[in-house]
């Protein structure tokens, strides 16, 4: 009598199982061969948009969400030529490590900043976003000298309205800074967004992210700061004579 293939419990020839299990894993090493390239990439890569061209009028603004969701950030910062290089959900780590991998190539006339929210509202403490914030001005010093950043004021977003103690902390902590150093200028917009002391109607649907209104006020006012904080000779080149 021939005898039949041996099964397993659940009915299966073991030759079958063993296939299985061996495409299983053919397919497992693949996938996480990829995973490993994306992951290393990622680690590599550099700040979005690196490949626009960078002319003498260019201003990098850099960050986290709040700036990639900036789409109208081109419109509003003319005459000045603005890039966006936000980062969707970024905290400042992957900032610092993306600006670090920049190819080379031409300075902005300057930098604008804004980032910290996300830090804060994952746990980190108004201290360690400002040591991480420290890593980025030193990585743009060592590569672009002194270039001028202009940091945003952490703005009072309504779902992270608990935030506010530390977000706080962390803006004090900009200021505070700024006035030690030439190269960055610290600028508060957080009162644009309020009304009557609470976040007003400037916000998306998420209560983090700025609606239209709320990126036109912020524009309203960082367009004249620009002329006022970037080095005047490059102002008079880029939009003309600076205003009183």
């Amino acid at each position: 009598m021939l005898s039949s293939p041996s099964r397993s419990t659940t009915g299966r020839p073991r030759s079958e199982r063993y296939k299985m299990a061996v495409a299983i894993a053919v397919f497992g090493t693949i996938v996480g061969g990829y995973v490993a390239v994306a992951q290393v990439q990622a680690a590599r890569a550099p700040l979005p948009d690196a490949n626009q061209p960078t002319g003498a009028c260019s201003l990098w603004f850099i960050g986290s969400s709040t700036v990639f969701k900036w789409r109208t950030l081109a419109r509003d910062m003319v005459p000045w030529q603005a890039h966006n290089r936000g980062i969707d959900g970024a905290v400042i780590p992957r900032i610092v490590q993306a600006f670090r991998h920049e190819p080379p190539g031409p300075a902005p006339a300057g930098i604008v900043y804004y980032s910290g929210e996300n830090d804060i509202a994952r746990g980190a403490t108004a201290g360690q976003a400002m040591a991480d914030f420290r890593d980025f001005l030193a990585a743009k010093t060592q590569r672009y000298g002194a270039l001028p950043v202009i940091v945003l004021a952490l703005k009072p977003s309504p779902t992270r309205w608990s935030n506010l103690p530390a977000q706080t902390a962390f803006n004090d902590d900009l200021r505070r800074l700024a006035t030690t150093r030439r190269d960055l200028h610290y600028l508060d917009l957080r009162s644009l967004l309020l009304v009557d002391g609470r976040p007003g109607p400037y916000y998306v649907e998420d209560g983090v992210h700025l609606n239209a209104q709320g990126y036109a006020r912020w524009s309203a006012r960082l367009r004249p700061a620009l002329a006022q904080l970037l080095p005047a000779v490059r102002v008079r080149y880029c939009v003309g004579a600076q205003p009183a």
